[in-house]
């Protein structure tokens, strides 16, 4: 235990302030008191196997691992994890590690991820009770190989072939051109013993579409590679390093006809193709992967956050505003700092209970596809793809955010922030392009918005669309206007929904009278005095960036809507981890939780900003149209000024009531106790590999010294001076 100094002092004395327990808000969220033990015992046992439980040791992840450093280390926490998940029965690792990276940041990330819903959801009967087994034992590894150099979301565009051989009864899987070459898939380069790889299906010439097949791409006994197989490594990456994500290109490699999923369709062995009566069930496996990544971009954020309000609690910088200060301030007191990181805290939590709502309406559908029931498919589908979009890019963006508010220490690897950073850049491109997700979103309010005008029914979740008084007609004004007469209405939940409700349905019928003139008009001209009818992939080409407005503007209601029926007292619900995955434990509490009077603040804060902020992207369809006023905006900014005043007490107890451990954190300035400077000092001498007080060995001699200064002079140093002398 180190000696308190000031940094120390400050934090217990900021963190003795707060209003509320930060331990029981942890138990709210994540399902209770045993739940959450149970959870952190996990957590414990993993950091005690790997050996990270002492944070005045560094990291060895810091210590500047090699390639094949990060990827033995990704081979042994991934195994850690495995372990612990098959020896305690839980489901705690299956969308992430330890650190809260996605859980393809192990090799063996994708065996519960992608490879292992694929197999639960798109194969017979037959084949799932022959594989699933295989998989669960540990005896093969999978990875799930869509993507292609040339090609990502468009399946349509995917080259891969399967063609059935009838006289062998084999399909024939082939890489046909160089941009048909597999890339991207974790565990495809050195680690995965079988891939599900998506080809096209060819019998007799003729293309059935795009399907799955099991491929085994390496021999059990040696781990080579099986005939026609190419797989490697694809490099170093922004982030997600201790993982193999490779390429993989088959040349003519033979595998048994039964090694497609036959669960949507079935190829016979005279080669008679029977298309199932539920093809888009192939859709499920990417919304429960988007539904995982939503869940763990928020944790992600949250880290963020954590780690820039312990430091910016304890970091002293000015002598602030006062005229009569001599003393520094901890930088948390300057008022940007403050709104940064409490509005960032605001939308962490806000992806949390969105996520959750994401899971509640997945396994409703899961449960409805099980008994042949695809209703709830659209809806889920254009949920998933535009939360996937929103969830990634807050979190990335904020990550950064936070990671700047830490100034030139955030911008050390040491802080934890540049991983979270790097580990979070892919999820904007990852399982979907964001904007790609959401024009899918948007897709589904068209068709939905040609129902509701046609007198038709449409799913509860876009009911409001309906209902929901407003202009659809071209014009920018709106005869609505907010209700709200004074600052008191904005922190009405209610008031809010209502604003976010006006501005999504606004957007929405906007972009489809947009979308419905431009395919039936253009402007005449005398060589064509009749204007033609466009095609209407070009009209939705033109107002692409309407269209994701409507898609962001609805989410965007879905996420505060979740936030506040998650967290009203009144809201008959268990709390929002009690099932967040099948294999998790699902306590039901005997009352609706009752969260600290803080959080509600904080939700409002959440709402409040996103109408304020002038960097929020969509602010200003708040109120171009009128509905809410300029005066009523100055309202709400010194509304939010009022928050930020209010939850000053608060700050770290809701950084703390995530309950992340400081080994989950890695971070040198983001630790429970505030001992920065010493923990920054230890981990910097340990990166020369020596024994240093209150350090201990850290990853040996790294870069930071050791040989690669002795290499530098002998190389290049000392010819340089003796030339010069």
């Amino acid at each position: 235990m180190a000696a308190p100094n000031r940094q120390m002092a400050l934090m217990d004395k900021a963190r003795a302030c707060a209003t509320f327990n930060s331990r029981e808000l942890t138990y709210l969220l994540y399902g209770g008191k045993e739940a959450t033990e149970r959870r952190e015992a996990a957590f414990t046992r993993i950091e005690d196997a790997l050996g990270v439980s002492d944070t005045r040791k560094l990291p060895l992840a810091y210590a500047g691992q090699d390639r094949e450093g990060q990827y033995l280390q990704g081979l042994a926490f991934g195994k850690a994890l495995m372990d612990d998940e098959i020896k305690h029965r839980h489901g705690i690792f299956d969308y992430h590690s330890h650190r809260f990276a996605l859980i393809i940041a192990s090799p063996f990330g994708h065996n519960p991820l992608m490879f292992g819903p694929t197999l639960r959801l798109q194969t017979s009967p037959e084949q799932r009770d022959y594989w699933v087994p295989l998989l669960e034992a540990g005896k093969i590894i999978g990875t799930y190989a869509q993507t292609e150099l040339g090609h990502g979301t468009f399946l349509r565009g995917l080259e891969t072939t399967a063609t059935l051989d009838l006289d062998t009864d084999e399909f024939v899987v082939h890489s046909p051109t160089l941009t048909s070459t597999k890339y991207w898939p974790s565990a495809l380069g050195f680690t995965a013993s079988h891939a599900v790889v998506m080809a096209n299906l060819v019998i007799r010439g003729k293309n059935h579409g795009m399907q799955p097949f099991m491929v085994q791409l390496r021999n059990l006994d040696d781990y080579s590679l099986m005939p026609g197989i190419e797989t490697g490594d694809i490099g170093v990456k922004m982030g997600l390093n201790s993982t193999d994500m490779g390429y993989a290109v088959f040349t003519n490699v033979r595998i048994p006809r039964t090694n497609l999923l036959m669960g949507n369709v079935q190829v016979l062995q005279d080669g008679t193709f029977i298309k199932g009566k539920h093809q888009k069930m192939a859709y499920a496996t990417m919304m429960y992967t988007r539904d995982r990544i939503v869940h763990n971009v928020g944790f992600q954020l949250a880290q963020a956050v954590v780690i820039a309000t312990r430091y910016s609690t304890v970091r002293e910088q000015g002598i602030g505003f006062s005229p009569t200060a001599t003393a520094e301030w901890p930088i948390m007191a300057y008022k940007s700092q403050h709104y940064r990181l409490l509005s960032l805290m605001a939308q962490a939590y806000a992806l949390f209970f969105a996520a959750a709502e994401c899971t509640t309406i997945y396994n409703q559908l899961t449960a409805q596809l099980a008994a042949g029931d695809l209703s709830l498919l659209p809806y889920v589908h254009a949920t998933t793809a535009a939360l996937k979009a929103y969830s990634t890019q807050v979190a990335s963006d904020g990550a950064e955010d936070a990671r700047k508010c830490c100034g030139g220490l955030g911008y050390s690897i040491l802080s934890g922030l540049p991983s979270i950073v790097g580990d979070l850049a892919p999820m904007p491109t990852l399982e979907g392009e964001n904007h790609v997700m959401y024009q899918q979103t948007a897709r589904y309010f068209m068709k939905a918005i040609t129902r509701i005008k046609a007198g038709l029914p449409v799913d509860d979740g876009v009911s409001y669309l309906a209902t929901t008084p407003t202009s659809s007609s071209s014009s920018s004004a709106s005869t609505a206007h907010c209700p709200a007469s004074s600052p008191s209405d904005f922190l009405n939940p209610e008031t809010q929904l209502q604003i976010f409700r006006h501005r999504a349905t606004r957007l929405a019928f906007y972009a489809h009278h947009l979308l419905l003139t431009t395919t039936t008009t253009t402007t005449p001209t005398q060589q064509q005095p009749s204007p033609p009818t466009i095609l209407y992939a070009q009209a939705w080409n033109t107002h692409m960036l309407p269209l994701i407005h409507a898609a962001r503007a609805h989410i965007e209601l879905f996420v505060l809507s979740a936030f506040i029926s998650s967290t009203t007292p009144s809201s008959p619900q268990s709390s929002p981890q009690s099932s967040p995955s099948p294999q998790s434990p699902s306590p039901s509490p005997s009352s609706p939780p009752t969260y600290p009077p803080s959080l509600l603040t904080l939700r409002t804060l959440f709402a409040l900003t996103l109408i304020e902020n002038p960097l929020s992207p969509s602010s200003i369809h708040f109120f171009e149209d009128g509905y809410v006023s300029l005066e009523q905006v100055y309202s709400i900014r010194a509304t939010v000024g009022d928050l930020l005043k209010e939850l000053g007490r608060d700050v770290l107890a809701l950084g703390d009531g995530w309950g992340f451990s400081d080994a989950c954190l890695g971070s040198a300035i983001g630790c429970w106790d505030g001992d920065v400077y010493a923990r920054v000092m230890g981990w910097t001498r340990g990166l020369r590999g020596g024994e240093e007080e209150g350090g201990g060995k850290g990853g040996g001699k790294g870069e930071s010294g050791g040989d690669m200064g002795k290499r530098g002079f002998e190389k290049v140093i000392g010819p340089m001076l003796r030339g010069r002398l």
